[in-house]
């Protein structure tokens, strides 16, 4: 039930909990307040700047296909239009007023198209079913198919229309590689967000819809939460950050991303904190040439997997020259004791951590390697320049979470759970959030309830725990000497 006269306190300002807050100023909640550890309104969300949250990033993929998993279409479909309305309201803003760290110049989404392609002249099933979503939204138009001639002729004459987007081209692009044994699908309505620039965005959205912002490493940082009543039956009266203050409120919602599970230890058995191997090649200022064809306009953002189940993606040039590399076929764990209550659960460990990591396992680097050297084997020469884990949350079954804890009446909510693919939902998602604090039902309600995972059966890698494979301490990792282009094979996770 709608009650915006009562107090809430976010614990974390990346997408899930700017949404959010967003959201409630506009259902009228006017004591809304976001704390975190993270100065962002003096990093501006950048990774190379302290950031180490998953939303913190210099992109992220926008996409509308999902399979048969529709509701997560619509909803990305539903965020399209407000991209372009944020990016048009920045482009037209005059630099004074901007916040610091936005220029008119940014453009927060850039639809260079998203090409997902994979190993073998068939279409996928997964990519089959992706093509029949489409077509159930009557968006055919949309989305070009490798290798089909109409759809290349559309592309064509897409480029007479609407010159500079390059689709024949793009399509054209993929169509030798690999001797021609791929496939693959084109959606036009897809492409990046420039993840840092738009949370720098939505926090001045928010900051101007009256939120109050607590940024900073000790006033902004949660300790513990203050609590009343016993195990089973407790209540939330708010947190104490590390300054020792206290923030008293009606609800809290935590939505931490990966370090969910070390705020809220009860929500381990439905997420999981999980890194993603990303890579970068660094383009040289004297290749205008690589600059312009792995530029937006010339190539796009692309995933693939490969005849051996390897899956990997990238996105076009940033302005520097930068090209990001992800792979997320072995997803990470780093197994840590939980402080309080004993329980072993995964945490990030980043280059900021006090135990710092500075290279991803080596046999993600290898697969990184042997997949750009198979579709991009002009950037083998310039080697890779950075490598980096980024940590998501995973859940059992890729939906989020946003429901209340058990055993805490209706003060402790979780929204998290990303699992890799919530950032393009960051101007519309949160709006659903609040209609599960609300308890309003909507078409996410049944997704994103608290769940357990069903003995015996599959979770998302969740089922593995600390036995698994993927733990990190159990993983050997590249080094710098690694990222250079040679002859390698595949090395045993």
């Amino acid at each position: 039930m709608s009650n915006p006269s009562q107090s809430i306190l976010i614990i974390g300002a990346g997408v899930f909990g700017l949404s959010t807050a967003i959201h409630l100023a506009k259902r009228g909640y006017k004591d809304v307040t976001v704390i975190d550890r993270q100065p962002f309104d003096k990093n501006f969300y950048h990774p190379d700047d302290g950031c180490d949250g998953a939303s913190a990033d210099i992109n992220k993929v926008f996409r509308t296909t999902y399979g048969d998993r529709k509701m997560y279409q619509d909803l990305a479909l539903a965020a399209l239009p407000i991209w372009r309305v944020w990016t048009a309201e920045v482009q037209a803003s005059s630099p004074s007023d901007l916040p610091d760290g936005l220029d008119p110049s940014d453009e927060l989404l850039s639809e260079s198209g998203f090409m997902r392609t994979g190993s073998g002249a068939q279409l996928s099933d997964f990519h089959k079913a992706c093509l029949a979503g489409i077509e159930a939204d009557n968006r055919r138009e949309r989305v070009f198919v490798l290798k089909n001639q109409d759809d290349f002729k559309r592309a064509k004459e897409a480029d007479e229309l609407q010159p500079g987007y390059h689709w024949a081209d793009k399509l054209n692009r993929y169509n030798g590689l690999l001797r021609g044994d791929i496939h693959g699908l084109l959606d036009r309505d897809a492409g990046f967000t420039k993840a840092d620039k738009a949370c720098v965005w939505a926090l001045h959205l928010a900051k101007k819809a009256g939120v109050n912002f607590i940024l900073d490493s000790k006033a902004g940082a949660f300790s513990s939460f203050i609590t009343t009543g016993t195990e089973g039956d407790r209540r939330v009266l708010g947190v104490q950050t590390q300054d020792g203050k206290e923030h008293r409120a009606d609800k809290v919602i935590v939505a931490c991303g990966g370090w969910t599970a070390s705020v809220v230890p009860e929500v381990s058995s439905l997420l999981e904190t999980t890194g993603g191997s990303l890579a970068f090649i660094d383009i040289p200022r004297d290749r205008p040439d690589l600059l312009q064809r792995f530029g937006p306009k010339e190539f796009c953002t692309w995933s693939f997997e490969s005849a051996e189940g390897t899956g990997m993606g990238g996105f076009p040039a940033t302005e520097d020259g930068r090209l990001k590399f992800g792979y997320r076929e072995v997803k990470y764990t780093n197994f840590v004791t939980h402080p309080v209550t004993g329980t072993r659960l995964s945490v990030p460990r980043t280059k900021y951590s006090p135990d710092p990591i500075h290279n991803i396992p080596l046999h993600a680097l290898e697969n990184i390697k042997r997949i750009i050297r198979s579709i991009y084997p002009e950037l083998a020469a310039i080697g890779i320049t950075e490598t980096r884990i980024c940590w998501y949350t995973d859940s059992i079954d890729n939906h989020f979470v946003g429901d209340y804890v058990p055993g805490y009446g209706e003060t402790l909510f979780v929204a998290s759970g990303g699992s890799g693919h919530g950032f393009k939902f960051l101007p519309v998602f949160g709006e659903n959030f609040v209609n599960q604090l609300e308890h309003k039902q909507d078409e996410f309600t049944q997704y994103w309830k608290w769940r357990k995972p069903v003995p015996g059966q599959r979770a998302n890698g969740l089922e593995q725990g600390e036995d698994g494979p993927r733990v990190l301490d159990k993983v050997k990792l590249a080094t710098k000497d690694d990222w250079k282009f040679g002859d390698e094979s595949l090395v045993s996770a």
